[in-house]
């Protein structure tokens, strides 16, 4: 580890990160402070330090009150092209006593977002410093971005606006070891229209209840008989996780929702998913024969899936370097989604990589090992330095 990137440095940086509630706005209550939830406080801390380290750093508003940060170290003129990228907002911090008041025990700093994803923020922002003192061998971005928890607005809005890397690592926690594919998600509702009745004459009306499970039944069989398995990743997944029904306790239910989550694989599109389930739930709601209808509303997540092959550049030098630090070189993958299969999808290699376990990630002790951080911090410098 580089000896000039320290654990008191994480401390320092990670608690005053820690402090700055950055709750993504789709989780806003009403009965906890509005200014815990928007991420532009932090992007402010995060431009400012990264410019009193003498780095370039840009505020570009996303949507309103929402900023991305974009910090650059330019390399000499045909230098490969590298990003980083973490992002700015946390989830939710229901049951948790003070998730803003950071807490120090052993190598632990704990708190929300710690983890998830400040402590890959403070990897980047610590190694991009550390860049800038001793040069770098590649043209250097720097991303945080907002919106990763929930429509991943920010990482689109970088990607719109035309760049392109040709190589990058999305910041999510993976013990420091190099992912190279990963699941998409995409999440649609299910509505069921069955007839309603008296409930002390049921057998005038048709269950939306009954109908429903039927289809769940039905989906959960269908997705059994598929033999889709991806060496890294595993088989798809489809799960109902959430049912919303009925309309009295005296009354046969006419309607249910259902909404589903859908762990895709590379060979599909979030669409191609959408279409699949669409048409197995056509099929089934036409072979009815008690006038139940079920309808698919479109996706209201999609997230895509990614895989980056393991002769790329960006796997290949990142392994050899974990490895050489005393850190596991089997490259893996993971079934939750990261800002990384955007960027990847959008023409740049890039791999997850980052401090900390993702079972600590929107958790109500998250925490993140401060050692790792900074162990992570010094890799990438290792990486910048040899490109």
């Amino acid at each position: 580890m580089l000896e000039t990137i320290r654990r008191d440095d994480v401390a320092d940086l990670l608690t005053a990160m820690v402090a700055i509630p950055s709750i993504n706005p789709a989780f806003l209550k009403p009965d906890l402070p509005a200014e815990w939830f928007c991420e532009d406080r932090l992007a402010g801390f995060v431009a400012e330090w990264l410019r009193k380290a003498g780095i370039e750093a840009e505020i570009e508003e996303v949507l309103p009150g929402r900023p991305n940060v974009v910090a650059r170290i330019r390399g000499q003129a045909g230098a490969p092209s590298m990003i980083w990228e973490g992002h700015l907002d946390t989830v939710q911090v229901d049951g948790m006593e003070a998730p803003f008041t950071p807490r120090i025990e052993g190598n632990r700093l704990y708190g929300r977002g710690s983890v998830d994803d400040k402590g890959c923020l403070a990897m980047f922002m610590l190694a991009m410093r550390e860049v800038r003192r001793r040069g770098t061998g590649c043209d250097l971005t720097f991303v945080a971005a907002i919106d990763e928890e929930v429509t991943f607005e920010g990482i689109q809005h970088h990607i719109r606006k035309g760049a392109f890397y040709d190589l990058g690592i999305a910041g999510e926690p993976t013990g420091l070891q190099v992912v190279s594919a990963c699941k998409g998600v995409i999440r649609f509702v299910i509505e069921v229209q069955g007839r309603s009745a008296h409930s002390a004459r049921p057998e005038e009306g048709a269950s939306a209840i009954l109908a429903a499970a039927d289809l769940v039944t039905h989906l959960t069989d269908y997705m059994a008989s598929t033999e889709s398995v991806h060496p890294l990743l595993g088989r798809r997944t489809l799960t109902c996780t959430l049912m919303q029904a009925g309309e009295g306790a005296n009354s046969v239910p006419s309607r249910a929702h259902l909404t589903y989550d859908f762990r895709t694989l590379p060979d599909q599109t979030g669409q191609d998913a959408w279409n699949e389930i669409a048409a197995v739930v056509e099929a089934f709601s036409a072979a009815r024969t008690d006038g139940v209808r079920f309808v698919m509303h479109p996706s209201f997540i999609d997230s895509i899936s990614m895989e980056v092959d393991h002769d790329s550049r960006i796997v290949r030098e990142l392994s050899k370097i974990v490895g050489e630090a005393g850190y596991q070189t089997e490259v893996v993958g993971v079934p939750y989604g990261s800002d990384a299969s955007k960027l990847t999808r959008a023409g740049t290699p890039c791999v997850i990589f980052g401090p900390g376990r993702i079972e600590q990630a929107h958790a109500i002790d998250e925490h993140v090992d401060m050692d790792e951080v900074a162990r992570g911090a010094a890799m990438l410098v290792t990486l910048a330095e040899r490109l």
